[in-house]
This record gives structure tokens, C-alpha cells and sequence, in this order.
């Protein structure tokens, strides 16, 4: 009896831990979906290491041309 007990702790504590858990990711969505979008995030999702090698190594007045377009993209999507 005394071991069908601490199973039976065991049990309502790992259930306590994933309802805090679950609470605990709805709290983090919902301050996340009224915090907008971030910036930060969407940039961690472009494959960075290619593209900055890749701009790295352009000449001179296509990477200018292209960091231009990529400012006014940003200005633009930010405006709207």
C-alpha cells in the first residue's frame, strides 16, 4: 500500500509539472502574438551563412545595389 502511494505522488506531481508547463507555453504564445512581428525571428529563418558569404564576395556596386533594395524593403515593410 505504502509504494501504490508514492506512485500515486509520483503521478499527480509529473501531472502538476506538465499542466505548468502547458500554462506556462500559452502565456509565451499569447505574449508573442501581441508583441508583432519580430524582426529578430524572421531573420534567424534566412539561411545566413551562404547569403553573407555570398554578399561578401559580390562586387562592389551590385552588394551596394542590393543592401539599397534589402533598406527599402525593410523601410517598406515596416511602413505597412
Amino acid at each position: 500500500m505504502h509504494k501504490s502511494l508514492k506512485e500515486e505522488q509520483q503521478l499527480l506531481q509529473l501531472q502538476a509539472e506538465a499542466l505548468r508547463l502547458k500554462l506556462l507555453s500559452n502565456q509565451m504564445r499569447r505574449q508573442q502574438e501581441h508583441s508583432g512581428p519580430d524582426l529578430l525571428g524572421l531573420a534567424s529563418q534566412l539561411p545566413k551563412a551562404g547569403l553573407v558569404w555570398r554578399l561578401a564576395n559580390m562586387p562592389r556596386k551590385l552588394r551596394n545595389k542590393l543592401l539599397l533594395g534589402a533598406g527599402l524593403l525593410a523601410v517598406l515593410y515596416l511602413r505597412f
